[in-house]
């Protein structure tokens, strides 16, 4: 029996919350139309529900949204409606797409998400957004196969509504120091997280998000 979009969903953030935690190198690669940025490493943190931060030396060049702000969105069941709307192949995985119309005010105008069902992940969402317009998220999955975690985050963002602090904070949860403003570029730029050395479900400690870098 086919399942509905609102299972559909279900299922995939019940698979998602297994993951309580985990920390990972990460490898951020730039492609911004007119931003001359080289490649950084550093460690990333998550713990649910969304607390997420990236250490660096360097700054990085990223959407408000962190890749699970989509899941904190979905948390909430009233929030939405989801209705499914065609069923795409991206790199041979057949997904169902659905789209989810929000019901209350906020920072999404319309969610879309790419779905396997087999394994219960996101291969992509497109969340249209007040602060930034479209953002794009494309997930590839490979090396961890117990959770739903991706060897590969791209982000794909529309330029011409990307909004950039002037001091650019490497943690994307925390307020930028300066006056956010348009960056003025046409075209759409990308962003890829390649993760490897993942650690999964260590009880990481609230202080890991807040406590300054050394």
């Amino acid at each position: 029996m086919a399942q509905k979009p609102m299972q559909l969903i279900g299922a995939v953030y019940k698979n998602f919350l297994r993951l309580r935690d985990y920390s990972a190198d990460v490898k951020i690669d730039f492609n911004i139309p007119s931003v001359n940025m080289k490649s950084i490493q550093g460690k990333v943190f998550f713990k649910q529900p969304n607390k997420f931060r990236i250490r660096t030396s360097g700054i990085v060049f990223m959407p408000k949204q962190n890749p699970y702000y989509a899941f904190a969105f979905l948390a909430d069941t009233t929030a939405y409606t989801a209705v499914e709307t065609d069923q795409e192949k991206i790199n041979g995985t057949v997904c169902h797409v659905l789209t989810a119309l929000p019901l209350k005010e906020g920072d999404i105008i319309l969610a879309k998400f790419w779905i396997d069902i087999q394994h219960q992940t996101v291969v992509r969402t497109q969340l249209t957004t007040h602060s930034n317009g479209m953002i794009q998220t494309d997930n590839t999955y490979g090396s961890q196969t117990a959770y739903p975690l991706p060897d590969k985050v791209l982000f794909t963002v529309d330029m011409t509504k990307f909004k950039v602090p002037k001091a650019i904070s490497v943690e994307l949860n925390a307020k930028p120091t300066g006056t956010a403003t348009s960056y003025n570029q046409k075209g759409t730029g990308h962003i890829s997280l390649a993760f490897s050395g993942y650690k999964i479900n260590q009880k990481l400690s609230d202080t890991v998000f807040t406590e300054e870098a050394h």
